[in-house]
């Protein structure tokens, strides 16, 4: 992303790698685990959640995005979100790490990175203030291993209180949005195929906030203004930016599953750049019993080009975003009432770079 290359452009960079188990933590996490058998009340788990974790965090249309969006975060065990509570440096992502800002006049500011330029970086605390300090002031930039969450919030919590959150952070209701943060390839905040200053290759929502086709959500990830690594996009023809990208991507879900919807249907050199009927995208059902299912998507008939709305049969136009361009819904039912485990985005042998900007599953 541009932000790990442009940060380099400061005066010193630490960014210090791995991340060790903290031995006092993780006796704090054995002496709670016992919560995650408890059955807690999602209401009350929710007026937890409003009360300690929506100042940094969104659920749905509660909260407000400085850390990782847990709407999606049903698909995982309580036993991982009680770990991601306790002890949330453990696995910390790279896009929530903290940074320290030493001026050249001897200030120090800490926070995540919310934004940067050619001529400053802007940092975000955890009271959701921004800073921004002009790249000429900087005299040393240091990225932690140390999440912005704090540690210690068991202090804050009964036991009970604990179930009643990990129960609603925990609940699927008929529509889960799955969260492809951590799988996120590109941002479309920025050109995306040939230049990555290209204004017309950007793929922008006049907002961010989650969107709705017909009664499904969709979770959308802002770019942060081309920092922010916020779409699928996966490997596209050579002699392009998307020549480097990768070729699969896993999604966890954990669920019985009636319906996948995806926000997806276009790429770049699409139809009708290429009329081919090739493969563009395969969706690989991963079901619990080690079962797999694929869903090849095609162009022309499911995936048509980005650029402006084209329509094919087999998905539906969901949105018209910058510039004109479109994206399309495309939905997938499984064959087996099996539990999924998780589903893969495989890149298929043709030359498009399919383009993945949402997914949510439906329950049985």
């Amino acid at each position: 992303m541009p932000g790990r290359n442009s940060l380099a452009s400061s005066k010193t960079v630490f960014v210090p790698t791995g991340c060790v188990v903290n031995a006092d933590r993780q006796k704090v996490l054995e002496a709670w685990m016992s919560v995650t058998a408890n059955q807690g009340s999602v209401a009350a788990g929710k007026a937890m959640f409003q009360k300690h974790c929506s100042l940094c965090h969104i659920h749905g249309d509660i909260g407000v995005q400085i850390g990782p969006n847990l709407t999606g975060m049903a698909v995982h065990p309580k036993a991982e979100m009680l770990t991601n509570i306790l002890d949330p440096s453990r696995s910390v992502e790279g896009n929530f790490r903290t940074y320290s800002v030493l001026t050249t006049d001897g200030v120090v500011m800490t926070g995540m990175l919310a934004g940067e330029s050619k001529t400053s970086v802007e940092l975000i605390n955890t009271q959701g203030k921004r800073e921004t300090v002009l790249r000429e002031d900087i005299d040393q930039l240091t990225a932690s291993t140390k999440s912005l969450m704090p540690e210690g919030f068991e202090s804050q919590m009964t036991r009970e209180e604990m179930s009643d959150l990990l129960e609603f952070l925990t609940s699927k209701g008929k529509y889960l949005p799955l969260s492809i943060e951590t799988v996120a390839t590109v941002s479309s905040g920025r050109g995306l195929f040939t230049k990555q200053t290209s204004f017309v290759e950007r793929m922008i929502f006049e907002d961010w906030n989650p969107k709705m086709v017909g009664e499904i959500p969709f979770l959308v990830v802002d770019p942060q203004a081309g920092v922010k690594p916020n779409i699928v996009m996966l490997r596209g023809p050579k002699n392009s930016l998307a020549a480097n990208l990768p070729t699969e991507v896993e999604l966890v879900c954990n669920a019985r599953v009636a319906a996948i919807h995806l926000l997806s249907g276009v790429g770049g050199w699409s139809y009708p750049a290429s009329k081919e009927k090739s493969v563009s995208i395969i969706v690989r059902l991963i079901y619990a019993d080690g079962q797999t299912e694929d869903h090849p998507m095609l162009n022309g008939i499911h995936m048509a080009d980005y650029i402006r709305k084209v329509e094919v049969p087999e998905s539906k136009f969901a949105f018209e975003l910058n510039n004109g361009h479109q994206i399309r819904i495309i939905t997938i039912k499984p064959q087996r009432d099996v539990a999924l485990s998780g589903l893969k985005l495989i890149k298929g042998p043709d030359n498009t770079a399919p383009i993945v900007m949402a997914v949510t599953i439906e329950s049985p």
